[in-house]
């Protein structure tokens, strides 16, 4: 596990699908002001920044108007629309070379947010497992914009939607008994709300229809499975994936903060206050 340091920031900016690539011109403007204009001192994004083609430039932008505040961030299903995971993972990496203020998180970290606080994060995915699972008659779009899911058949794609979730889960597994005993409160950033009950749609609990696009199932059960057995360290999960918000509580020391977002609309979700 890399652990690193933020100087005790004590002001956390959250943002989440943005969809950059759907925004005019004048819009995406007044967004990187306010995010410049902001005192916050972490920026953290989960998901849904762009789509694969545009992602580099956005996030580019991203940085230039946070720097030099660190921007840690994950990836959603929309970010690798029209390319696959390798590619798009590759041209992040890229892009984190040369803005050095961008940070993909997956990938080991802990990052220290002062003397009680820290954050980590995956992507982590819809596993299909929710809801009415692989019987669900509604058609996931991932089907047609990610390349990798492209021409498989149902089956298959639930098996690789599966395999997404269980990679998330075992991250988690892997980091989060260490970052509990080292730190009191836990920020986790990942895309898909891993519980159902943080997953809502048009502003509803989700339907069990949509629901195994909606949540992820392999992560939820073991954050909260770790965290219970850490009952005197709390646990905040931000996520998004659903635009509708949401701030559930699922354990007694897990809590869920799913983003309210709107297409055409990139906005500020909170700054925390970290302790």
């Amino acid at each position: 596990m890399k652990s690193t340091t933020n100087q005790s920031p004590t002001t956390l900016l959250w943002l989440t699908d943005l969809h950059l690539d759907r925004v005019g011109d004048s819009t995406r403007t007044q967004f990187l002001s306010s995010l410049r204009e902001s005192a916050a001192e972490v920026v953290v994004i989960t998901g849904d920044i762009s789509i694969a083609q545009s992602l580099p430039g956005h996030l580019l932008e991203i940085g230039g108007a946070c720097f030099p505040r660190p921007v840690y961030f994950v990836l959603g299903n929309h970010d690798f629309y029209g390319s696959r995971f390798s590619h798009v993972d590759q041209s992040v990496e890229v892009v984190c070379k040369q803005q050095k203020n961008l940070h993909h998180l997956g990938h080991g970290e802990r990052i220290s947010l002062g003397n009680n606080s820290a954050l980590i994060g995956h992507r982590g995915w819809a596993d299909g497992r929710a809801g009415w699972g692989a019987r669900s008659v509604v058609r996931n779009p991932d089907g047609y914009g990610i390349a990798d899911f492209r021409g498989l058949s149902k089956r298959a794609a639930f098996g690789l939607m599966g395999d997404l979730g269980k990679t998330s889960g075992k991250y988690f597994r892997d980091m989060l008994p260490y970052a509990l005993k080292c730190n009191e409160h836990l920020w986790i950033a990942t895309h898909v709300p891993p519980f159902p009950q943080a997953a809502f749609y048009n502003g509803k609990p989700c339907d069990w229809l949509r629901q195994p696009y909606y949540s992820n199932f392999s992560a939820g059960g073991v954050i909260k499975g770790i965290a219970e057995k850490f009952p005197d360290r709390r646990v905040t999960i931000l996520c998004g994936h659903t635009h509708s918000g949401a701030n559930v509580k699922v354990g007694d020391n897990v809590t869920v903060r799913a983003g309210r977002s709107r297409i055409g609309r990139p906005e500020i979700q909170e700054i925390f206050f970290l302790n």
